[in-house]
């Protein structure tokens, strides 16, 4: 037991580790060592976390003579999830963004508000007049999200049968974590629409999520 956690630990991000707080987007692992339990999720060849909480390590036994270890996350101020993931229209949604255009930008919806971690991943769209407030024909989807961001927004439509229609125009919606261009390391919003490198100083353009107090 032991032996098979620290190991999923050593191959986790090395700031991760049974319980450190983690947030949307957090690598937490490899899918090869971990399996993504409530709270988690996977994509290509990592555990990601999908809710803010709690990391944790636990023993499961799988088939065979095996056993693998899965990641989970406990929600804060004794939180559940819930056993319904319908999503509707008026939802905050976490999402990662996975592709932009000119006129918008690509979203895999993972977590929801009142719901937590999605079994089942969703797309979501944020078109260009959706983002903020103001001239759409100053808005420029670049400035605003780019591949990697992780979002918070809401549900305004249930859009096509592929996918919802997402605004980030209220001042707590927006862009949560994005990591530096040129660095790698998590930034800091220092405005609404300016997010910085703690390590460069270097600045981005995002359409950022006002910081809860």
């Amino acid at each position: 037991l032991a032996f098979n956690i620290r190991k999923a630990m050593a191959t986790a991000d090395q700031n991760f580790k049974a319980g450190i707080k983690v947030a949307p987007g957090d690598k937490v692992g490899n899918s090869k060592d971990l399996i993504a339990g409530k709270g988690c999720y996977v994509r290509g060849k990592s555990v990601y976390a999908s809710a803010v909480g709690t990391l944790q390590l636990d023993q499961k036994k799988s088939s065979g003579s095996k056993k693998s270890v899965e990641a989970s996350i406990t929600l804060e101020d004794g939180r559940q999830y819930a056993s319904s993931q319908v999503l509707s229209i008026g939802h905050k949604v976490i999402g990662k963004v996975v592709r932009i255009m000119t006129n918008n930008a690509m979203v895999e919806i993972v977590a929801a508000e009142e719901i937590g971690s999605l079994r089942e991943h969703h797309g979501g769209i944020i078109r260009k007049e959706d983002v903020r407030i103001g001239a759409t024909e100053e808005i420029q989807i670049y400035d605003s999200f780019r591949p990697g961001d992780v979002v918070v927004a809401r549900i305004i439509s249930l859009g096509d049968s592929r996918r919802y229609f997402l605004s980030t125009t209220e001042n707590d919606l927006g862009v949560i974590r994005a990591v530096s261009s040129t660095s790698g390391e998590v930034m800091v919003p220092i405005s609404w629409k300016e997010m910085q490198c703690p390590k460069t100083n270097s600045k981005e353009p995002r359409k950022c999520a006002k910081p809860k107090e």
